[in-house]
């Protein structure tokens, strides 16, 4: 009876894993960041960063670093005032290269910077 319940509880363990899991970013994905968009296109290697169009002064910061390599990170900005199109940047033209991407986010009818980071692999 102990292994049916042990199967039963190793099975259900599983399952929630699996179900609870952060999905992995691959290849070309975009994501929302609060108060605009991330985006990058595996095809150009290309990351794109765009504040959201809307009233008021909304600004997007995103910081792309390598774990555990030294190096400068790359930093992308974009606001609605002074850009309203996307702000994009070449990264890595290497498949299989891991980044790390911190961003902020603040739109001023909140008037509070989000934080977030996450990691992707080209």
């Amino acid at each position: 009876m102990n292994y049916l319940r042990t199967a039963i509880v190793g099975a259900a363990v599983a399952a929630a894993s699996v179900i609870l899991a952060q999905p992995a970013l691959a290849a070309s994905f975009q994501r929302d960041v609060g108060d605009g968009i991330v985006r990058y296109d595996d095809t150009t290697n290309e990351m794109c960063v765009r504040a959201d169009n809307t009233t008021g002064t909304a600004w997007v910061e995103v910081t792309l670093t390598r774990p555990g390599v030294i190096g400068t990170p790359i930093v992308i900005r974009d606001d609605n005032v002074k850009h309203p199109d996307a702000t994009c940047k070449q990264v890595s033209a290497f498949d299989n290269v891991t980044y790390r991407a911190d961003y902020e986010s603040f739109w001023s009818g909140r008037g509070t910077i989000l934080r977030g980071s996450f990691q992707f692999t080209t």
